[in-house]
């Protein structure tokens, strides 16, 4: 049963993304045993996703609104299923923010026995909605808020964090991606995290539109020679497939 108190602390964290214990404890006045008591029932009812020290709200039909609201949704939604098959059992997963790959965390709902380590807020309470959560395990980042995604987390914590873990595959979102200057996206404190998840995978697998082709942001991720696969539409420039290709890069293109 949902006290009084309990609709005073969801309506908190639907005004901001992420609130601490501490934060709760000096809007609502009370302990944080009392915070934690109220967050873990909360939780249990499926109504907010606890996080490390803190906890956060988002609205699951909200969600799915803007997700089918993506530029090109139909193309990121074939790229999301292609990538998704290519998750087995037992895998453990890096994947970072971004609108095509939250529509990936959500074709991996059917999987069973995988582990997810994620900077992005969406995607962690995507799965954690899950009606059996212990058949995946869902990893999420410390760090910063906000920078250019509410719901993303970077920062030194973050990268540090990922660097304790080893993934087979990594799927990488991406602002812009060019043949010969590589990944790149207009905030370096994101950069840093996508890199960090790069370097501590087995396989990279780029999940990208074709409109995201021959643009270069700011902050460079990594050159294409770091990539394992890259999942796109048809509509990718042909001769940037071949291209790719011929660098030994696959390419699958749905």
């Amino acid at each position: 049963m949902i006290k009084n108190r309990h609709r005073d602390l969801i309506e908190l964290l639907k005004r901001k993304p992420f609130m601490t214990i501490e934060e709760l404890c000096q809007q609502l006045d009370v302990s944080p045993a009392t915070v934690r008591r109220d967050l873990s029932l909360l939780e249990s009812e499926g109504e907010i996703l606890r996080l490390n020290g803190g906890a956060m709200y988002i609205d699951k039909d909200g969600v799915e609104r803007e997700m089918t609201s993506f530029p090109h949704f139909e193309e990121k939604t074939r790229i999301a299923k292609a990538a998704a098959a290519l998750v087995k059992e037992g895998d453990t997963l890096f994947i970072d923010a971004g609108s095509t790959t939250q529509l990936i965390a959500q074709q991996l709902m059917n999987h069973t026995n995988i582990t997810v380590i994620t900077n992005s807020l969406e995607i962690a309470y995507q799965l954690n909605t899950k009606k059996d959560r212990r058949e995946i395990s869902v990893i999420i980042c410390g760090g910063t808020l906000g920078e250019g995604n509410s719901h993303s987390i970077a920062g030194p914590v973050a990268e540090k964090m990922i660097s304790m873990f080893r993934a087979n595959i990594c799927f990488l979102s991406t602002a812009g991606f060019d043949i010969k200057q590589g990944v790149t996206d207009p905030h370096l404190t994101l950069t840093r995290v996508k890199q960090n998840m790069i370097e501590h995978s087995n396989k990279v697998y780029l999940v990208t539109d074709h409109s995201k082709f021959g643009v270069i942001n700011t902050a460079f991720v990594c050159p294409l020679e770091k990539i394992t696969h890259i999942i796109t539409d048809a509509a990718a420039p042909a001769d940037d497939i071949r291209y790719i290709r011929s660098k030994g890069v696959g390419v699958t293109l749905v």
